[in-house]
């Protein structure tokens, strides 16, 4: 009896054992659950939380800028403010003085009808004098404009001391002479280099010869002066070729022609022209003498070399001429068969400047007229 029962008794604890374990089992998946629902609510609370944090910054971020848009917005408020009490203040400145000028105004009428009344009595009173004036101020003008006409450019004459000869020889690159019409060829804008090669010799002459072809001066000279005409009518005349150069410029050419010039001092041999000073005398007798060197089959300049003789003997003003000359010479242009001219071979003109007879030639000749003779027609 006693083993049945505890048989009995152990199967109960069995299946109590058993359900308990059943039990534990359920509840362990049943907290499974719970906890894993817990998670997801966790996970989501996180993302809410984040999503919070990013809201709280963005709207940190929008009130500063709210604010600075704020203080912004104030500070230009009151520089308004600040400048329309300026405006009212000038405005009531402004009406003020308008006022001011209102009554200046009717006062100045006032003093202008009654000095207007006196003008016109005064008129009255002194007309014949004044006209009598007129008449004498009208002899005197006319007397005097006669006199300056008569005057215009002798300022400006120079006395050679002595003949001045040129000379000027064209050779092509075979070295034979050849006698034909010459221009350069510079594309536009490029610079025509001349070069004193001996330049340091004579320092103190160079201011002279750089005077000759750089200067811009331009002078009217009576064409009675010139025996070209009456007295009173004038010609213009150019003292440097950079002048002389850009007038001719003016003028559309078929070539053009060069009116940028650069004086260098090398004595290595650079430069389109050179200018070789010597207190040699020439066997010939010249004073100056160009030597040009040509295509003679593009009529085109390719060089050209300037000697200016007995240097030291020259006075500035025959320094002036003859270089004034050459360099003519070099530019392309022949003598001229005009005295007065400074082309002509033996220079002989009191005024020894370049004439718009040498520009009409050097437009002639760079828009390929086919001779480089100095024709004055005036």
């Amino acid at each position: 009896m006693d083993a049945q029962n505890c048989a009995k008794e152990n199967k109960h604890n069995e299946r109590e054992t058993n359900q308990n374990i059943t039990t534990l089992v359920e509840l362990e998946k049943l907290l499974t659950k719970k906890i894993s629902v817990l998670e997801k609510i966790n996970h989501e609370l996180e993302k809410d939380l984040a999503r919070e944090k990013h809201d709280l910054r963005e709207s940190k971020q929008q009130a500063e800028i709210f604010k600075s848009i704020t203080n912004l917005i104030q500070n230009k408020n009151a520089t308004l403010e600040h400048k329309k009490n300026e405006l009212e203040k000038l405005h009531s400145t402004n009406h003020t003085k308008l006022k001011e000028l209102t009554q200046e105004k009717e006062i100045f009428n006032e003093l202008r009808h009654s000095q207007k009344t006196k003008t016109q009595k005064l008129e009255k009173k002194y007309y014949f004098t004044i006209a009598t004036a007129g008449v004498i101020l009208t002899a005197i003008f006319v007397s005097y404009s006669f006199f300056a006409l008569s005057l215009i450019g002798v300022d400006h004459r120079v006395v050679i001391s002595e003949p001045v000869k040129s000379g000027y020889v064209i050779q092509n690159l075979k070295g034979d002479t050849i006698d034909t019409w010459l221009s350069w060829r510079l594309v536009d804008g490029e610079i025509l280099h001349i070069n004193i090669v001996n330049g340091k010799k004579y320092q103190e002459r160079l201011h002279v010869i750089k005077d000759a072809i750089l200067s811009i001066e331009s002078i009217e000279i009576d064409d009675s002066l010139l025996h070209k005409g009456p007295k009173g009518s004038t010609s213009l005349f150019y003292m440097g070729w950079a002048g002389a150069l850009e007038a001719a410029s003016k003028v559309y050419t078929e070539y053009r022609i060069p009116n940028r010039l650069e004086v260098i001092e090398s004595g290595k041999g650079e430069g389109d022209i050179t200018i070789e000073l010597t207190n040699m005398k020439n066997g010939d007798g010249y004073t100056g003498y160009t030597r040009t060197i040509a295509d003679e089959g593009q009529n085109q300049i390719l060089k050209s070399h300037i000697t200016i003789y007995e240097i030291e003997s020259l006075s500035d003003n025959d320094l002036r001429t003859i270089m004034r000359h050459e360099l003519a010479h070099a530019l392309g242009l022949a003598h001229a068969s005009a005295p007065e001219d400074l082309m002509y071979p033996t220079i002989q003109t009191e005024f020894p400047y370049i004439s718009e007879c040498d520009i009409d030639a050097l437009i002639h000749l760079y828009d390929g007229g086919k001779t480089s003779q100095v024709v004055c027609e005036k």
